[in-house]
Order: C-alpha cells, then sequence, then structure tokens
C-alpha cells in the first residue's frame, strides 16, 4: 500500500510530466516549404533551413527540382493534407520561363487562398537572387529567354502579400544586397558546381537559410522556431 505522502508525490510527478508534455506540444510547429530547386533538397536551401530551425519545429519540404506554381499545385494539395502550422512559398525562376507577372500573381493567390483554407499560414518568399555579376561586380539580372526578370517576378510576389495580407520577405533584394555586399570571388563558394550560379553548395545553402531565418524573426516573431534561432546579426 501506498502512504499518502507517497501518493501525494507521485500524482504531482504525473501532474508535472502532463504540463511538460502540453507545453512541448504547444512550443513545436510545424513549417512547410514549397518552391523550385533553389528550395529543394538537393540543392536547395531547404535543408539547411530545417538544420538550422532547431528542435521546436518539424520541416516538410515539397519543393521540387523545376517547378512552377502550375506544376506543383498537386504537391501543395499533398502538403496541406498534413496540417502544417506555416507554408513558405518560393517560386519564380521557372515560372519565368512560361508566364507573365499576372499570370505568376493569380497562381500564388490561388496558393496563398489554399493554404488559408487548410488553417495554415502562408508565408510568400520572391525568389532567391541567381549570381550572375556585372563588370562592376554587382548581381545582373538575366534577361534573356524569359518573360521578365526575377526583380518583376519579385514585385508581384510582393503585391500578392500585401492584397492577401500574409508576411512577405523579399528574399530577391536581401540576396542581392548579400551577394554585391561580399562580390563575385566570394558568392562563387555558393555555387553547387562551377558553372551552376543558380544552386547552392552547402556552404551557399547555409548562408541563404540563414538571411531566411533572420528575415523571418522580423515580419513573424513570435514563433520560437525561429524567434530562437541563432541567426546573424
Amino acid at each position: 500500500m501506498f502512504s499518502d505522502t507517497l501518493l501525494r508525490v507521485i500524482l504531482l510527478l504525473a501532474g508535472v510530466m502532463i504540463v511538460n508534455s502540453f507545453e512541448a506540444q504547444a512550443t513545436t510547429v510545424t513549417i512547410g516549404l514549397i518552391g523550385d530547386s533553389t528550395v529543394a533538397t538537393r540543392y536547395g536551401w531547404g535543408p539547411a533551413f530545417a538544420t538550422r530551425i532547431g528542435d521546436k519545429a518539424q520541416v516538410l519540404n515539397y519543393a521540387k527540382n523545376g517547378a512552377t506554381l502550375e506544376s506543383l499545385s498537386g504537391k501543395l494539395d499533398e502538403l496541406l493534407e498534413l496540417k502544417p502550422d506555416y507554408v513558405l512559398i518560393q517560386f519564380g525562376h521557372n515560372d519565368q520561363k512560361k508566364y507573365d507577372t499576372e499570370e505568376y500573381k493569380a497562381k500564388l493567390k490561388s496558393y496563398v487562398d489554399r493554404v488559408k483554407q487548410a488553417g495554415a499560414q502562408a508565408i510568400i518568399l520572391s525568389s532567391v537572387t541567381r549570381r550572375n555579376f556585372d563588370e562592376n561586380g554587382k548581381i545582373k539580372p538575366r534577361e534573356e529567354g524569359l518573360k521578365a526578370n526575377l526583380t518583376f517576378y519579385a514585385k508581384a510576389a510582393q503585391e500578392v502579400a500585401a492584397e492577401e495580407q500574409v508576411p512577405f520577405i523579399d528574399l530577391y533584394a536581401v540576396s542581392v544586397a548579400h551577394h554585391n555586399e561580399i562580390g563575385p570571388e566570394a558568392s562563387a563558394a555558393y555555387n553547387y558546381n562551377e558553372k551552376d550560379t543558380t544552386h547552392f553548395s552547402p556552404q551557399g545553402a547555409g548562408a541563404i537559410a540563414m538571411l531566411i531565418l533572420k528575415e523571418l524573426k522580423a515580419v513573424v516573431p513570435d514563433v520560437p522556431a525561429w524567434s530562437e534561432s541563432e541567426t546573424p546579426e
């Protein structure tokens, strides 16, 4: 037979365990990523983001190489079935080859509406820059073979975020400023290979992930998963 004192201690410890369990659940969030190859698992920033976000978040990376908003629409549905708390949306590199900014805006708006309907928070990111430099060592947007360069798609993404009243990270502007600051030589270390100035080496993916985390702190500061992550000042 348990004594009254021992029984009270056992009940108290059980109560502490239950409270701790509830607190752990309350501070853990699920973050979905959806986008093109610059986000995806092979040579995008997504895996580096997942390792830096900390143990208070689960990251579901549904980005895919070669993806557009149109081609990955079904994957968004699959992601939303998993009930993420947040969905980070970054498209543009492949979309700009296929349709203009107005169609891009319409498709991006559809994504945001579906995320909202699923009860999650959409966060729009403009596309990370390609690392092409001009003769002055500054980022030069690619023009050839595209409906428009990435600056126009970044502006379109910002407009959708404003219209839909969701957080926006201008990753295009942030990444351009970053590479303009460090210059072509340092930026070359971000290349997946010598000729690939779009995708990332592990160093490049890590650097971009840290830029994103810093911006997330500013636009959605109350989420423990990234508000407590170590990011550059």
